[in-house]
């Protein structure tokens, strides 16, 4: 299937016009790098190598500029394939379009190093043509966007036949749209890249059911342990620090935040379902940016990060990082009581915590295996979101 992303060549698209003339496009992450040193037959293993190679060069930097560098890295280089469409801003408002045709090259010395051959239409989408949830898509941060699910759209605006087809795709969204529950395995397949196993709770499975109880459960929970080359250095991490060891996470899913009314719902939801973990998220399929203001504030003021949802990983996005907290042992001893499904994911968490070296990764595959399961390629992911009736 034929994807659409849109690229950003530079800042306000400023290598855009050698990129026009010379017909590639191109990342510079990296960019002293030849990627084709590295094998990347492996997207995972391939991601983890870049992402230490780029912290040994910018040690400045987070985990999670890393891991989002070098997601772009990916889908600019590897991920496009021949065939896909490329937007690629001007900086003025429009949108050159091209098509990709040639796989990775490496053009040493450049600042766009990291290449793609493309051919250009000798067209320009202007912003103020494209609807409005499109012109949101188009506008978001980052070097690539996946815009595949506004294929119907785009295919109007390259052939200029858009007002009919652009009222045709939203009424047929509409009409046969996707749950907020198949958005789980989405926000599980992303998670289980950064290394974070989650597990769906299912609320309608407690011992106390009414509806105060949404205000209680989280929609899924997620832990992470922080690993170290060295067993010895893992042992003694777990000795003395445990809660250093491992955190835990809260996420309350939504397939929509429209206005101010959903956000101040929805947020308040997510900080009362999260006050037991480390760290609590909104997730969003869709936001309005409208409210971007106001969730900056809110996020500042009360520490609930928000995240806007992709079926693509290097285009879902950290919009607010979340404020670590210490873990509320109450309200966890209430949520074990209560509901089965959280109290295996702790028991099951702390058999992690307490294994010795020489069984630890058969406890840590028995929590695997229960936790909610990803994908094995991204090539499952658009027959799962077709599957779903989720935009893709």
């Amino acid at each position: 299937m034929k994807q659409y992303n849109r690229i950003m060549l530079g800042e306000h698209g400023m290598y855009i016009k050698k990129c026009l003339e010379h017909n590639y496009i191109g990342a510079n992450f990296l960019k002293d790098v030849d990627l084709n040193e590295t094998p990347f037959s492996k997207e995972e293993v391939w991601r983890q190598q870049m992402i230490k190679k780029y912290l040994e060069l910018h040690p400045d930097k987070s985990v999670q500029t890393a891991r989002n560098c070098i997601g772009f890295l990916w889908t600019v280089c590897f991920g496009l394939k021949i065939g896909d469409i490329v937007l690629a801003s001007n900086g003025n408002g429009g949108y050159h379009v091209g098509e990709i045709t040639g796989n990775y090259f490496y053009q040493s010395g450049e600042e766009l190093s990291h290449r793609r051959t493309v051919t250009w239409k000798n067209i320009v989408i202007p912003r103020r043509a494209m609807s409005q949830k499109l012109q949101n898509s188009t506008g978001s941060i980052g070097t690539c966007c996946n815009i595949t699910k506004y294929a119907v759209e785009l295919e109007a605006l390259i052939n200029g036949t858009v007002p009919s087809i652009v009222a045709t795709q939203e009424q047929a969204i509409k009409e046969e749209s996707y749950k907020e529950r198949s958005l789980h395995r989405l926000l599980a397949n992303n998670l289980q890249k950064r290394s974070i196993l989650s597990k769906t709770i299912f609320h309608e499975s407690s011992n106390r059911i009414d509806q105060a109880q949404k205000w209680v459960h989280p929609d899924m929970v997620g832990v992470e342990f922080n690993e170290f080359q060295e067993s010895a250095t893992r042992s003694l991490l777990k000795a003395t620090e445990t809660k250093e060891y491992v955190n835990l996470y809260s996420y309350e899913l939504k397939r929509t935040i429209d206005n101010d009314h959903q956000l101040k719902e929805y947020f308040f939801q997510a900080l009362s379902n999260s006050s037991w973990a480390n760290y609590g998220y909104l997730v969003a399929f869709e936001i309005n940016e409208d409210i971007m203001e106001e969730m900056e504030r809110l996020n500042r003021s009360f520490g609930i990060g928000i995240i806007k949802l992709s079926p693509y990983q290097d285009d879902t996005t950290i919009l607010f990082p979340a404020r670590k907290n210490e873990l509320d042992y109450y309200t966890i001893d209430k949520l074990c009581r209560i509901n089965q499904d959280f109290k295996d994911f702790i028991t099951k968490t702390i058999k992690v915590i307490t294994a010795q070296t020489d069984i630890l990764e058969d406890v840590k595959g028995g929590l695997q295996r229960f936790c909610d399961k990803g994908f094995a390629s991204d090539d499952e992911i658009i027959p799962y979101c077709n599957e779903n009736h989720i935009p893709c």
